[in-house]
């Protein structure tokens, strides 16, 4: 599983899996057995739809097992990661959520929740680095947030099951749903690096970005697409495209 750069990739394979089994035991269950009718297929269908609907609480349930590491080192961290996430919800307009440090030697920033319930987590590792980088990288995550894109991910998660819920014989289309479920991940993270850099500066956010990535390392190009993250490489050059944009446009940075 080394080559697999995400948890969502791991999610993506066990969707496809999935899709195959079931549709193969519906394809047994109609030319042995006879069993044809629609509320069998249903059944089935909903059945996987259980299994691959634990991507919509996953999150939830991962933040309740991470509040329970906050304690030693993280509370050193917490004041500080308060004040600047104070300062940049003025910024961005959204209200002040919540912030929890807690202890792990990973690099990890997790935003979750909707509306006033919105939690950040932030492991000991990622609060230490210094407040430009730090600022920069909830930067991101206050895009996430001010976007909205927690709801929207909800929502195309809850479409994709309806899909195959209900379409139930139509695997090749539940399978390029996802697909497309994880480019619209991929845009939002675009568009989370894009609203940041508005709020602390390109070349801060591109720093931030160049950081992330040399300590979590960068997947190969052709993994993208079994991912909903873009490479880092991508990010900074979407900036960076960004960022002519914006200069050579009416009322734009100069």
């Amino acid at each position: 599983m080394d080559l697999l750069p995400s948890t969502r990739t791991r999610y993506l394979l066990l969707f496809i899996c999935l899709v195959a089994v079931v549709a193969l035991v519906e394809a047994l269950a109609k030319a042995v057995a006879g069993w044809g009718n629609s509320g069998f297929a249903v059944t089935l269908w909903a059945c996987f739809g259980v299994a691959y609907g634990w991507l919509l609480i996953e999150p939830m349930v991962r933040v309740l097992l991470l509040k329970r590491m906050v304690a030693g080192a993280g509370r050193q961290h917490q004041h500080r990661v308060r004040r600047l996430g104070a300062a940049l919800a003025r910024v961005s307009g959204v209200a002040i959520p919540r912030f929890y440090v807690y202890e792990s030697d990973k690099f990890d920033v997790t935003v979750s929740g909707i509306g006033k319930g919105v939690t950040i987590l932030l492991s000991d590792q990622a609060a230490r680095i210094d407040d430009d980088l730090l600022e920069s990288v909830l930067a991101h995550e206050f895009g996430h947030i001010r976007l909205r894109h927690a709801l929207i991910r909800l929502t195309i998660y809850g479409s994709l099951l309806s899909l195959v819920i209900i379409g139930h014989s139509t695997a090749a289309i539940a399978v390029m749903a996802n697909f497309f479920v994880l480019w619209t991940m991929r845009q939002m993270e675009l568009s989370a690096d894009h609203d940041a850099a508005r709020m602390v500066g390109a070349t801060r956010m591109r720093a931030a970005l160049a950081y992330v990535g040399e300590v979590l390392g960068d997947m190969p190009a052709w993994q993208t697409a079994c991912s909903s993250h873009p490479t880092f490489r991508a990010r900074i050059a979407r900036l960076n495209d960004q960022t002519t944009l914006d200069q050579h446009t009416p009322g734009g940075t100069t």
